[in-house]
């Protein structure tokens, strides 16, 4: 059933979520997020979990991982992007302005 509306990878990646009963699924399709989340399981994007990463003190810096992904054909509008870098600055206390 999922396959008719979402690709490959997306159906079984919510598809084993569900089976192991996985707190958290990555997806960053709109249509997959929506279908997981029909079906119980919380969702967390890329830039969700480099928001993650920032905030746990893994990553130092996200506007070049950022770019890096621009670069490679991830879709983000420039609202989002500064968006991300604006809670970036604001993880962990920091008042640091866009990285």
């Amino acid at each position: 059933m999922l396959r008719d509306e979402l690709d490959a990878g997306e159906s079984e990646a919510i598809i084993l979520a569900r089976e192991l009963d996985a707190d958290l699924v990555l997806i960053d399709e709109r249509a997959a997020t929506r279908k997981a989340r029909g079906v119980g399981l919380q969702t967390i994007g890329t830039l969700g979990v480099l928001l993650m990463a920032k905030d746990k003190g893994l990553v130092a810096v996200l506007k070049p991982l950022l770019d890096n992904l621009r670069h490679a054909g991830f879709r983000m509008s420039d609202d989002l992007y500064d968006k991300v870098l604006d809670s970036a600055g604001k993880t962990r206390g920091s008042a640091h302005s866009k990285e």
